[in-house]
């Protein structure tokens, strides 16, 4: 049976009015155009809906029936729109967020402290992983938006990823503690020192001796690291210096020193969705609570 829900909500006005005008008012239509629309529904369900007398009409048995499943409609279709509203305000909804492993390291419990306290209703998941892993994630549809970050001078790209930058990382020098250079701190007056680097393959690598040689030497190589942490450890024993994203040493190992050293490129953040996706609220959020915890950081 196709019934219109006009005239489902029509016959409901009409039982808690008691009168076809009175109904006519309430939903502004005439009472010509009420009785039609009773005619209407009455031939759509086969039977009588209304019985008139003295002082108005009144619901038939089958009816009341039609009527209080109507009502049961309507109330459904109110809480669908209270549900659609707030997945629009982003009152409800879900996000997954995939970041990489020294932002899940340093700032990923903050994001998930502000967003829990500002969205409460929305479920967040957080997957944590390689650059690659989590192009193939997004692409996937296993998160919905997702955390990388390049350098200029070495821009990401990948098919059917948009990316937009919403935060700058800057790299800044590692030294042990107590560490003490002549003069000022600038890159060709480190040309005698040892390194410690990432692998020659790393980004950080790439933009660092590319870096050196500008600034007129190639730089001495005693390791190369696995990860941050690690390179700190070895800075903190005495072994070299290092370089490293400023994310990335939030927690300073004991022994450590940070100095900045504006001569190199600053990381960039990204925030990546797939190509022409649009963000739901619930993702729209999500970068909303990253790039006013970047901001805050930056302004510190």
């Amino acid at each position: 049976m196709d019934v219109e829900l006009s005239l489902l909500k029509l016959l409901v006005e009409i039982d808690r009015c008691g009168s076809m005008t009175a109904a006519a008012d309430r939903l502004m239509y005439t009472p010509s155009a009420v009785s039609q629309q009773v005619k209407r529904l009455e031939t759509i369900v086969g039977t009588p809906v209304v019985e008139r007398h003295a002082r108005g009409v009144r619901l038939t048995e089958a009816g009341r029936l039609v009527a209080g499943r109507a009502a049961a409609i309507d109330t459904q279709l109110s809480a669908l729109r209270a549900d659609l509203d707030d997945l629009l305000d982003a009152r409800s909804g879900h996000v997954t967020l995939g970041v990489f492993p020294s932002f899940a390291a340093s700032l990923l419990p903050d994001v998930m402290a502000a967003f829990r306290s500002e969205h409460p209703g929305i479920e967040l998941g957080i997957r944590s992983s390689r650059l690659r892993d989590l192009h193939a994630m997004l692409q996937g549809r296993e998160v919905d938006i997702s955390l990388a970050w390049d350098y200029p001078e070495l821009p990401m790209t990948v098919d059917d990823v948009d990316t937009e930058v919403i935060a700058d990382d800057a790299t800044v020098l590692l030294v042990p503690a107590g560490w003490a250079c002549d003069g000022p701190v600038r890159l060709e007056s480190l040309a005698d020192e040892q390194w410690i680097v990432r692998a020659s393959q790393h980004p950080i690598t790439a933009m660092f001796r590319s870096s050196c040689r500008k600034a007129g030497f190639e730089p001495t190589v005693l390791v190369e690291s696995n990860d941050y942490m690690e390179s700190q450890a070895m800075v903190a024993a005495g072994l070299g210096l290092t370089v490293a994203p400023a994310m990335t040493t939030r927690y300073l190992r004991e022994g450590v020193e940070s100095i900045d050293l504006g001569e190199l490129s600053k990381r960039r953040i990204l925030l990546c969705r797939l190509d022409q996706r649009t963000l739901s609220p619930a993702s729209n959020a999500m970068r909303s609570v990253l790039v006013e915890l970047f901001k805050a950081m930056n302004s510190t």
